[in-house]
């Protein structure tokens, strides 16, 4: 566990107390802090708008303390969940630990996709993974490889708007992740009417649809090693993500209270329906059951008749 920022904090008071013994102190906030009750940039500038100061992570930050992170003001962790098809190793754990520790979670996939097609395989794998964890904040499409830099703008568009269009019809709020290069250059986000989490290092933070901001790569954060990138969130997706509802992933339905799939017998909107445990949690529909040692028919909607 790391405590460089307040060491480095507690040394600026101290030694100021010892040489200027009959002066004031004042501690400037650092960057990406608050000071005053706004967050302040490198320059020590107040950021307009900005909600929550969150990170994210992959498999190069190894084993957080999350419990530290969250006493340190991260509010929400945007974790790698990897490739299509290929999970990033600490994805389950980090997953997992950051939402016990009471921080917002969402998650990011590393496109490579070079066609429509394959932008609907790795939505539909990213929410069929996401559908085991309690995601309370989007889940993004990080555009940034070199594989798929070559396309034309117009294609990475359609495949941007392929990849979020299929993650919000699963039931789960879709954001586009890039540098500001790709999205003035790559794509034509003018088509995209999506969420954007922008990455942009300095002090510029504004672009249309922005709703995150990755500000730095080489934050400072109690629970994590070595440098980490900073977000500042200037949207608050408690009031966006419904905690609780029906999903549909791979053609089947599942339903979550407090961002988590559960199962058993639920009741919507004056009728019930019964999530199989058996089964994962998906919804019964469209037959006879016996629960309980009891009999009970539900129509194809899933309606308990």
């Amino acid at each position: 566990m790391q405590y460089r920022k307040r060491m480095r904090t507690l040394w600026a008071a101290v030694s100021a107390a010892v040489f200027c013994a009959s002066a004031p102190v004042t501690v400037q906030a650092a960057a990406f802090e608050k000071e005053n009750g706004q967050y302040v940039n490198a320059e020590g500038t107040a950021v307009e708008g900005a909600l929550f100061r969150g990170v994210s992570v992959s498999k190069y930050q190894g084993e957080i303390d999350w419990a530290a992170a969250a006493a340190d003001d991260v509010s929400f962790a945007m974790i790698r969940m990897g490739y299509l098809d290929s999970l990033d190793p600490t994805f389950d754990a980090n997953m997992r630990e950051a939402a016990a520790s009471g921080i917002q979670t969402g998650v990011y996939l590393y496109s490579q996709a070079l066609d429509v097609d394959r932008a609907v395989k790795e939505a539909q794998f990213a929410v069929r993974t996401a559908k085991d964890y309690r995601v309370s904040y989007p889940i993004a499409m990080d555009v940034e490889s070199a594989y798929i830099s070559g396309l034309s703008r117009q294609e990475l568009t359609d495949i941007v708007n392929a990849f979020c269009r299929t993650v919000e019809e699963a039931g789960y709020h879709p954001v586009v992740f890039g540098y500001n290069d790709w999205l003035v250059n790559k794509m034509d986000t003018s088509q995209i009417p999506y969420d954007i989490w922008y990455a942009r290092y300095g002090t510029v933070n504004t672009y249309p649809n922005r709703t995150i901001w990755q500000c730095t790569d080489s934050g400072t954060v109690d629970g994590i090693e070595g440098p980490v990138c900073l977000e500042l969130a200037f949207t608050d997706y408690s009031q966006v993500i419904s905690p609780e509802g029906f999903k549909k992933i791979d053609g089947s339905w599942y339903y979550f209270k407090d961002y988590a799939k559960t199962d058993g017998w639920v009741q919507a909107n004056g009728v019930w329906y019964y999530l199989d445990p058996e089964d994962g949690g998906r919804m019964v529909s469209d037959c006879w059951k016996e629960i309980d040692g009891q009999m009970y028919q539900f129509d194809a909607s899933g309606a308990m008749l």
